[in-house]
């Protein structure tokens, strides 16, 4: 294995302070049976920094460095160091997915299990004796040690970690950090004396994280050379050639040519890659080489205001719907103009209350396999009345597919997208639209949800930057569950587009949550 990675930071805030508890966590981390790289081992060892009253020298932490270079490892050094030798009783891992929660208390507990030391570090002390335990409750991952001490592995939301107070705080993947969700987290620290927060992720894109501000703002601090504060990023020089193998080495500190770290051949097929595509372009440069496209700093940019608040869409929200208890059932495909992402939503009347309901089924990648074999199955559960199409969206592949499977589609006008926009704002004040938001997938959206009029007084929805083609879809499903018995919009066949392969769409199902 050849270690090809720069190790040192483009970008670095180290706080003053005595280092000798940082030379015992990495030397602690080694005695463990974990392999740092120089990087991690300056990481932790930083981390550790105290100042002249034995107290943490940096309360907050930001590392930025792409994906695949091993910050996994740094938290768990740091995890260890804290329960094992600094006599942390509470820490708390939060993360954006809960996948991403549970592989890291996967990671933590794997070095535990496999070091007999660790496991039994309590087993001759009166007063503690036994066994660490890794608790797998329901969204309630945890550690708990003998001596009381515990980790909690958390996702992200308002209510997280609420009546907690901790000693250390990891905010893992904070690219995806919403406002109110730090605002709560936040808290958690602010009665310990001696607590640390450590942001740690890869870089923000605006384009496409709709709550990267929050980690835009803190770098911006660090940059700014905030006191209290450690701050590291492998990232490019606005000159570096993205292409060239030196700038992949400065901005993945555990590139290899071979062994365990950020594979140089992946690497080098990636960057094949972006060469000839505008779109993976971005993504090498964001995900491989950590160059943000940041949030702007207070005063850089006009402050956004949601067209519904939090409380509006509260109002709004059910927690399930009885497909039963609907008719003019409709269901429509939309993706993002970014073609990152799609979703399908369903929608009806409810019989008993002439509410319309409805609900996000599938919110992931536009696949034309994956969504055509999602909705052919969803089509043999509930036998829509409709499935709905804008032309002019880059579904429209999706609805094209679906004509080829024998299956109608209605094409919207742009007067029905209007329309469909207009009708959802009258429901909300009127209490009429309701629909599940499994994951909040809504009220993301309208975190950068905008509205665009237009001379004739109608409105669409439209975005400055992520996704919202889960609120779109949903918008034109509610509006033709409630026009169903009436001429809903001209049906019309767009121009025919070259054949799909789909060899076998209903084995290609994800996601679908109807």
């Amino acid at each position: 294995m050849t270690l090809l990675g720069v190790q040192e930071p483009r970008l670095s805030l180290i706080p003053d302070g005595d280092r000798a508890r940082g030379d015992k966590a990495v030397e602690f981390a080694r005695w463990c049976g974990l392999t740092l790289y120089p990087w991690q081992e300056e990481a932790l060892r930083c981390l550790c920094i105290t100042d002249e009253k034995n107290l943490w020298a940096a309360r907050e932490a930001l590392f930025v460095v792409a994906r695949q270079n091993g910050k996994g490892e740094v938290l768990v050094a740091r995890e260890l160091a804290g329960i094992y030798l600094f006599g942390e009783k509470e820490i708390f891992h939060s993360a954006h997915f809960m996948d991403t929660a549970v592989d890291a208390q996967k990671r933590l507990w794997e070095v535990i299990e496999d070091n007999d030391d660790l496991m039994y570090w309590w087993e001759d002390d009166e007063k503690t004796p036994g066994v660490p335990h890794m608790g797998k409750t329901n969204g309630k991952e945890n550690i708990t040690f003998p001596n009381g001490a515990i980790v909690y592995f958390r996702t992200r939301t308002k209510k997280t970690g609420r009546g907690l107070s901790v000693e250390l705080l990891i905010l893992d993947e904070c690219f995806d950090l919403p406002k109110e969700t730090y605002a709560s987290l936040s808290k958690l620290t602010r009665a310990q004396e001696n607590a640390q927060t450590i942001y740690i992720s890869s870089p923000v894109n605006m384009e496409e994280h709709a709550h990267g501000a929050v980690f835009s703002a803190k770098r911006w601090a660090a940059i700014d050379k905030a006191p209290r504060m450690l701050f590291m990023e492998w990232s490019p020089d606005e000159d570096d050639d993205p292409f060239a193998q030196s700038t992949w080495a400065k901005c993945n500190p555990s590139m290899v040519s071979s062994g365990p770290g950020a594979q140089l051949v992946d690497i080098e097929a990636d960057a094949r890659a972006a060469q000839n595509s505008e779109a993976l372009l971005e993504a090498f440069l964001v995900e491989t080489l950590a160059q943000g496209n940041w949030y702007p700093r207070d005063g850089a940019e006009e402050e956004f205001i949601r067209v519904l608040d939090v409380d509006q869409v509260e109002t709004m929200v059910i927690d399930k719907m009885r497909i039963r208890d609907l008719v003019g059932l409709t269901v429509v495909i939309d993706a993002d103009p970014g073609r990152a992402m799609c979703s399908v939503s369903l929608a009806g009347r409810n019989k008993n209350t002439g509410d319309t309901e409805g609900m996000v089924g599938y919110h992931g990648a536009l696949v034309t396999a994956d969504v055509v074999g999602a909705i052919l199955q969803l089509c043999d559960k509930v036998d829509p009345e409709q499935i709905i199409v804008d032309p002019r969206n880059p579904a429209k592949a999706i609805g094209d597919a679906l004509d080829r499977q024998g299956i109608v589609i209605t094409w919207m006008s742009f007067g029905d997208v209007k329309a469909a926009t207009g009708e959802f704002l009258q429901g909300e004040k009127d209490g009429t639209v309701k629909f599940v938001d499994t994951d909040g997938l809504i009220d993301e959206a309208f975190e950068h949800a905008e509205l665009k009029a237009d001379a004739e007084g109608g409105v669409r929805w439209v975005k400055q930057h992520g996704i919202i083609c889960q609120l779109t879809s949903l918008t034109y499903a509610l509006w033709g569950a409630r026009g169903v018995e009436e001429t809903i919009a001209t049906p019309h066949r767009p121009p025919p587009t070259a054949p799909v392969s789909i060899p076998n769409p209903r084995a290609a199902v994800r996601q679908m949550q109807f």
